[in-house]
């Protein structure tokens, strides 16, 4: 039997699909209520009767607040949409289950469907990607494995255009859904389709041009005919006197829209409506081609601008594409097949389907992927063996090996594999713990083996894998690349902030693990309430911490250990990620010989209008104080980039001052997407300040060291300081101050190590934290401990003095930590 998944699922914007991969092709499934391949991705309730698809979508006229649909833009948020018919809410992971659930019916084959290959878009962002998985296991899929749809778009092309010579080639795929958008450089390199590099956008897709549609030409032709104080906004709020219009309009504007792709002009009429002052509005707005075109080449253009950044990152030239391949909804547009191909000097590929080939490369996917977590064969309980076999179920080769491990008693066994048309038969053999075995295939066509056990009676025994598929002639994926790089973020106590260490970089192939060693930074005594954390982030590892999505956290508190974790204990962590995104952190603590394991769920993105106002106001008090110190420097060229800075700062500050606390639309997470963007570009402006005084610290750090490891350095100390000595060339070239700045705190920590080896050190830094005691945060405590201190101090006792400034270290805030006066005593930088 076979164990693969071979279900493909796109779970678009607009409109979802389901398909299936059998015996090498690829079946896309028809709605058996309209033989349509294509459900709109729209809910809509009535009463105790739920409505999807284009059901739904007819009755969004009769009752626009009782039915939803472009919930995928807002997977992965904390936000929910309420329905008037329920009188409750629900949640995009909710209404996309109910999707996945009425594609499941388009399937008629009575077979069981609990398993699926869903897409995302490549841009999508962890939180995301597990909200879809989410919304997987609500629609009943026990096995969900997600891929990223630039690949499945390929994999349709790929499979599907035989005569084409694809080997060693690369192309651009440019998918352009309804809601969302990717641009991938895909290669296939012997026989396998790899990502290399990615740019996308999750708020940029066919419902933006409907909404440009309305904003730009229909809001405007309105406010000629009628009165209106703010026509836009009364749509755009929940509680809003013209909100049911808004959704009504929309969706005017998408069947607009479909029109202008055959026609130079399509109507929308709007009915029964009043202006502000209870004049009743019919009207006709016409659209030409021409205006559509106009309003929506800005966005066409940013997209190929994202195509230009990949060219320039992998140092490509247009030439070295075969093309750039058309796929999602929106690319049926004549002006964006145009403008890509005017503006890029590519030429677009438009011959698959830019509907349904999300649909047939998951598919084909599926066919290579195994139900359970991608093992080939889990042991049955009818089966007195288990077994593992390895092989490629797409292949370019003429011959492909199987092989396969067996578990159990094999004792007189023995196995046998024949093709289904009998042109190969391996004969009956012995069966090992370990089998190999060159499979023959034919070309161009869906290969099939029989695999059989027997015992000495030549009676069967029951096997987990007795069916082989391979595909010949068929393209696989060498493995999904990671979007942007996951970082650990790691306290910076003496400069009051935090840095940031990467884990998995852009564009590493999943799946992939990494191990990491880290300090504790503060002693957790056991029993207490305290806690270390561990904290995983998303985004560029050159940026600040602040810059990036959280992703998740593993919390160590101190009732949890079975004793007291003194700082500086190292804690062994091992990060793991899978072809899906699920991400696992594990972490010994080698101080007490605990080990903790969690696989992170991601908290949904929440964005509050307030809140968001307010953080673009702190930014913009940023981006002033650093131009004003740039002006009083002289420097014209921060000065012209901070002044650009400060104007996209301005442009989101007026966009979030407009929107309304229950606005509808997805606009706020577009903006603190571009709040985020703006404060990478202050980030990277200053890196060159912060750089200076990098390199300068290093100095200081280095000549202190030298002089600590001359009179008082052990042999491995002495190494580590000519080791980093004769590393300088590297770092000190380096532009990313964040690197020069995790060197100084290597030397700082073999510094430091030295120190507190110094009686006459101890007892100095004993009399200082004493005339600190105020400021400590737990003043019985301190007293305890001084009071120790002060008779190991009488005594010479090096060891408990030391154990003692450490724990009367931790009891100082951080602002005092990390004030000049400790800092120049202690010599932490």
């Amino acid at each position: 039997m076979t164990k693969t998944i071979n279900y493909g699922i796109d779970l678009g914007t607009s409109n979802s699909l389901i398909a299936k991969f059998e015996k090498g092709d690829v079946d896309v499934f028809k709605n058996p209520s309209g033989f349509k391949e294509t459900l709109p991705s729209v809910v809509g309730f009535r009463n105790d009767r739920t409505f999807i698809g284009d059901q739904a979508r007819a009755y969004l006229a009769r009752d626009p607040k009782s039915v939803v649909s472009r919930f995928k833009r807002k997977m992965g948020t904390s936000e929910t949409f309420k329905i008037k018919a329920l009188g409750a809410s629900k949640s995009p992971v909710e209404l996309s289950a109910l999707v996945l659930k009425e594609l499941k019916t388009f399937v008629q084959t009575g077979e069981e469907l609990d398993a699926a290959v869903i897409t995302i878009p490549t841009s999508f962002d962890t939180v995301q990607s597990n909200a879809t998985k989410e919304a997987g296991a609500k629609a009943g899929f026990t096995t969900v494995v997600l891929l990223q749809e630039p690949i499945a778009a390929s994999l349709a092309y790929a499979n599907k255009d035989k005569s084409a010579d694809l080997k060693n080639s690369q192309w651009l795929v440019y998918d352009l859904g309804g809601g969302t958008f990717d641009v991938a450089l895909v290669k296939i390199v012997e026989g396998e389709l790899t990502v290399l590099d990615h740019e996308g956008d999750n708020y940029l897709g066919g419902t933006d041009f409907d909404a440009l549609i309305v904003e730009k030409i229909v809001v405007p032709e309105l406010g000629k005919r009628g009165s209106f104080a703010d026509l836009a906004g009364e749509m755009k709020s929940e509680s809003g006197k013209y909100n049911k219009l808004w959704h009504t309009l929309l969706l005017r504007a998408e069947e607009a829209k479909v029109e202008l792709s055959n026609k130079t002009a399509a109507e929308i009429e709007v009915l029964d409506l009043e202006d502000d002052e209870g004049k009743a509005i019919d009207a006709i707005v016409t659209i030409s081609r021409s205006e559509f075109e106009a309003v929506i080449k800005d966005a066409v253009d940013g997209t190929a601008e994202m195509m230009k950044k990949i060219l320039t990152r992998n140092s490509l030239q247009p030439s070295d594409l075969k093309f750039v391949l058309m796929v999602g909804g929106s690319t049926y547009i004549p002006y964006v097949r145009k403008r890509v191909e005017e503006v890029m000097g590519i030429r677009v590929n438009t011959s698959i389907d830019p509907t349904n080939a999300i649909a047939v490369g998951a598919a084909y996917f599926a066919g290579t992927k195994d139900k359970q977590a991608g093992a080939r064969s889990v042991a049955s309980s009818k089966s007195p063996l288990r077994i593992r076999a390895t092989y490629n179920k797409a292949s370019q080769e003429k011959e492909e090996m199987f092989s396969a491990r067996f578990e159990g008693d094999l004792a007189g066994l023995q196995y046998r594999i024949v093709s289904d048309d009998g042109s190969f038969d391996s004969g009956l053999r012995p069966l090992a713990r370990r089998i190999t075995e060159d499979l023959p295939l034919r070309e161009g066509a869906f290969n099939l083996f029989y695999l059989k056990v027997t015992d000495a009676s030549g009676n069967v025994v029951p096997i987990d894998l007795d069916i082989i598929q391979i595909a010949q002639g068929r393209y696989s994926v060498a493995g999904q690349m990671l979007p942007e790089d996951l970082c650990l973020v790691k306290d910076n106590v003496a400069a009051k902030d935090t840095r940031l260490e990467i884990l998995f970089s852009k564009n590493a192939v999943l799946p992939s693990t990494c191990k990491k060693t880290v300090e504790v930074g503060k002693t957790l005594v056991k029993g207490s309430g305290e806690s270390i954390h561990i904290v995983v982030v998303e985004g560029p590892s050159s940026r600040h911490a602040s810059t990036n999505k959280p992703i998740g956290s593993l919390t160590i508190s101190g009732t949890q250990i079975s004793r007291d974790l003194i700082k500086g204990t190292e804690i062994d962590l091992t990060f793991e990620i899978s072809e899906s995104r699920d991400i696992t952190v594990s972490a010994f603590l080698n101080g007490t010989g605990q080990g903790f394991s969690q696989v992170f769920s991601p908290k949904s993105r929440e964005v509050s209008t307030r809140l968001l106002a307010s953080e673009i106001l702190l930014l913009e008090e940023k981006v002033r104080a650093e131009l004003d110190e740039a002006e009083d420097a002289g420097n014209r060229d921060a000065v012209s980039s901070l002044t650009k800075v400060l104007s996209g700062v301005e442009e989101v500050m007026a966009a979030a001052s407009a929107l309304a606390e229950d606005d509808v639309t997805d606009q706020k997470y577009q903006i603190e997407d571009r709040k985020r963007k703006l404060a990478q570009e202050i980030f990277e402006l200053t890196s060159s300040k912060r750089l200076e005084k990098a390199k300068a610290d290093y100095v200081k750090e280095k000549e202190e060291l030298s002089v600590l490891v001359r009179s008082s350095g052990n042999d491995r100390e002495r190494h580590v300081l000519a080791e980093v000595v004769a590393r300088e060339p590297t770092f000190l070239s380096s532009t990313n101050p964040e690197k020069i700045q995790q060197v100084s705190d290597e030397l700082s920590s073999v510094r430091w190590a030295i120190l507190m080896r110094s009686p006459e050190f101890l007892k100095g830094m004993f009399t200082h934290l004493v005339q600190r005691r105020a400021a400590m945060n737990d003043q019985i405590q301190a007293s305890q401990l001084i009071e120790s201190g002060r008779r190991a101090f009488e005594r010479d006792d090096v060891d408990a003095l030391r154990q003692i400034n450490t724990r009367l270290w931790e009891l100082m805030p951080a602002q005092e930590q990390a004030s000049e006066e400790m800092r120049a005593y202690t010599g932490i930088v």
